[in-house]
């Protein structure tokens, strides 16, 4: 490994980064209009295959060939159900362009930390790039789903700054405190989540 550089750590166990993914994953199944519940359901599911084999990468030289293939193909599974139950096939567009903010998360990672300020926008920008693809694929606009975005990663990336700052001042954390400051955070996530989905859903009528 090249002098000055950090080895990743495993994205895989950032709980905080599963969280924000299935949150977004429903705000876009939720922010789908008429009968593509579903259809943006396995769209947005594609993006827990997209985290999975990018996570594996971000892991590298440790054994990571087996995650990296069960989650493009959990990806690939998911994106193919996804069209095959009517979803749009614009919302494949949205899984290329979450590729490079995950990338970017991974290098600042490497380079600054896994808590240096780029590498957490990144990585949050990465995770809610699930959402528009999701509602994109039930039959929601473009623009609709780039409001959904919109809304979205703001407050996910403002959130883990704060919680990056609690951690980093508090040096008394225990499970139990790290336990109801997740719970916490995802609370705030899903109820933020469901406003976002109002918002868009009146903006629709």
């Amino acid at each position: 490994m090249a002098a000055g550089l950090r080895r990743a750590p495993d994205p895989a166990r950032a709980h905080g980064a599963w969280v924000y993914l299935f949150v977004s994953v429903l705000a876009g199944t939720l922010a789908a209009r008429g009968q593509g519940s579903i259809a943006a359901l396995c769209a947005g599911l594609a993006f827990v295959g997209v985290f999975v084999a990018s996570s594996a990468i971000a892991v590298r030289p440790r054994p990571w060939r087996l995650r990296f293939a069960s989650g493009a193909l959990f990806a690939a599974a998911c994106a193919a159900s996804g069209l095959a139950l009517g979803a749009e096939p614009m919302f494949l567009v949205y899984s290329m362009v979450a590729l490079f903010p995950s990338a970017a998360a991974v290098w600042f990672a490497a380079q600054q930390g896994f808590l240096s300020p780029p590498a957490l926008v990144f990585g949050v920008l990465g995770l809610t790039v699930a959402a528009p693809a999701a509602a994109c694929a039930g039959g929601t606009s473009p623009q609709l789903g780039f409001l959904l975005l919109g809304l979205l990663a703001p407050f996910f990336a403002w959130r883990t700054w704060k919680t990056r700052a609690a951690l980093g001042g508090g040096a008394g954390f225990d499970k139990a405190r790290l336990r109801r400051l997740g719970l916490r955070e995802a609370a705030l996530a899903a109820a933020w989540m469901l406003a976002c989905v109002g918002v868009v859903h009146l903006v629709a009528r």
